[in-house]
């Protein structure tokens, strides 16, 4: 059997936490590099009996590559484009350590390694170019396995959704140390369960109500890859996927536009909401970001002091809250007419023309990306510096989902409780799919404590309302003590039950409160 090398972790600190902040602990280290690796590294961890924690570029802000002892199994070394074929859909085959930058590098580059098949590398040199993989994940330095253990949704997710609806197929490593290849409309979920790639069956009910997590809930007609999307490291490990690769569109343009007051950037965002359901703009808008004054102020007053940001156009102060739009479409003209459109709106709640950032080329659009990085980014800066006295903080953020006709009241519900607690807070995202990002900075230990209370609070309304309290970013250690508060018995009790079949011997933590 393949042999692999586990080292001491015990002076690589690197590897213990990711971009939620919170920190962990191990004590070895593996870093396989193709799926055999991965399978010897499980079986070894099994046999040893040591927890495994599965780690990608660490870039997850849930906690899911947290390790809480035993054995961290990075794929940071299976980086390697596997193959290109063409069928019904241009598939791009990669190793799951393999980031999202480097994916579009290759893709630009149109050259393909030299190890390709011969049929495989001039079909790539024909298509690269013209192709991408669609998902727009805010943070590219991101392996695509991550992505999809996260089940990651960037900006243009209205348009395009999650990581794990272009993956075509699956090399699967499971918890006790089978290879599975799963295949896209092979395995999909009946009332009582799915069949799997090892000739075996799990057996759940899959006609449980919907709500409060998106992940690990089975439906009736669900496929098993979009089932393993979003498990965080929970079912196993995606050495190798299958990217479904689309065209790209001939024009892509983007605006920023500014406004005085935040009711007003709601009543236009919603606008947006309405009119895409019912017009052309259903296959072009794929982004659709608000931002508050908040956000806005962090981004002024840090941009003198960050090389970034100084390539982003001055904010005026005035402007009190932003949306941020894409098109995308086969024509520059089809898109003009869209836009014209949305200036008659943006004027008619109260823009002006001034108060726009628009784009049409790739750089100046790379400088809108920017914006949307640029605040996750920027606020976890902010709590790096708390840190540094009071070490055991970390933020706490909420990325709910609630329907969209809701998301105003929900937005007004956030900012008041926030000002009233007297902390200090951020609210921006996807608001035309119900979907807003929070983020609260606490100062001290009090302050975290009320930042978990006023949550608790929002996420007894979200289940109320039928909502969603784990909407994207997987179901990392941050949010398992919210779901198992909120979540009903008998979505807990499966949820746990789909776990212990995949992983009877809980090598991989299984679903259980970060405190426990």
């Amino acid at each position: 059997m393949t042999k692999i090398e586990f080292i001491s972790a015990s002076d690589q600190l690197g590897y213990l936490h990711d971009e939620s902040r919170l920190s962990g602990r191990a004590d070895y280290l593996a870093f396989p590099k193709d799926a055999t690796q991965v399978r010897a590294t499980i079986l070894r961890a099994v046999e040893e009996k040591l927890s495994l924690t599965i780690q990608g570029s660490r870039t997850g802000i849930s906690g899911g590559a947290v390790p809480r002892g035993g054995v961290v199994l990075s794929t940071e070394k299976m980086s390697q484009p596997l193959g290109f074929s063409e069928g019904d859909l241009p598939i791009l085959r990669v190793q799951g350590g393999m980031s999202i930058d480097d994916i579009t590098t290759l893709l630009l580059r149109g050259i393909p390694p030299e190890d390709w098949d011969d049929e495989g590398k001039i079909c790539f040199r024909k298509r690269a170019r013209s192709l991408r993989f669609a998902p727009n994940p805010t943070e590219t330095t991101a392996s695509i396995g991550g992505s999809f253990a996260c089940n990651a949704r960037g900006p243009n997710s209205l348009l395009w959704g999650g990581t794990g609806d272009h993956v075509q197929g699956l090399v699967w490593i499971t918890p006790q140390g089978e290879i599975w290849r799963v295949e896209r409309g092979r395995s999909c979920f009946d009332e009582i369960g799915c069949d799997l790639p090892n000739g075996g069956r799990v057996s759940c009910n899959s006609r449980l109500p919907d709500g409060g997590s998106r992940y690990l809930h089975p439906r009736v007609g669900l496929d098993l890859v979009d089932f393993l999307a979003g498990s965080e490291g929970l079912l196993g490990c995606a050495a190798e996927l299958s990217l479904r690769l689309v065209e790209k569109p001939a024009a892509v343009w983007g605006v920023v536009y500014f406004f005085e007051q935040d009711q007003q950037a709601i009543a236009f965002a919603e606008s947006l909401r309405r009119g895409r359901e019912h017009s052309s703009q259903r296959e072009t808008l794929s982004t659709v970001e608000y931002y508050d004054r908040w956000s806005l102020e962090l981004i002024r007053n840090l941009a003198p002091h960050n090389t970034t940001l100084r390539q982003l156009p001055f904010i005026n102060p005035l402007m009190n809250a932003a949306v941020q739009v894409e098109l995308e479409g086969e024509s520059s003209e089809a898109l003009e007419t869209i836009l014209v459109e949305q200036l008659e709106a943006f004027l008619a709640f109260g823009g002006g023309e001034e108060n726009t950032w628009a784009a049409a080329s790739p750089v100046e659009l790379e400088k809108f990306h920017l914006l949307r990085h640029a605040v996750p980014e920027l606020i976890n800066g902010e709590i790096d510096k708390l840190r540094q006295t009071s070490p055991d903080l970390h933020k706490t953020a909420v990325d709910f989902m609630v329907p969209p006709e809701l998301v105003n009241g929900y937005r007004e519900t956030y900012r008041r409780d926030i000002e009233t607690a007297g902390l200090r807070g951020f609210i921006f995202g996807h608001i035309a799919e119900g979907r807003l990002h929070v983020n609260i900075l606490p100062k001290n230990s009090r302050e975290l404590q009320q930042s978990y209370a006023l949550i608790d609070g929002w996420a007894s309304s979200v289940v109320r309302d039928r909502g969603i309290l784990a909407a994207e970013n997987g179901i990392g250690l941050l949010k398992r003590d919210l779901l198992c508060r909120f979540l009903s018995s008998e979505r807990l009790e499966q949820i746990r039950s789909l776990i212990g079949a995949f992983d009877p011997q809980n090598i991989l933590g299984g679903f259980e409160p970060i405190g426990d």
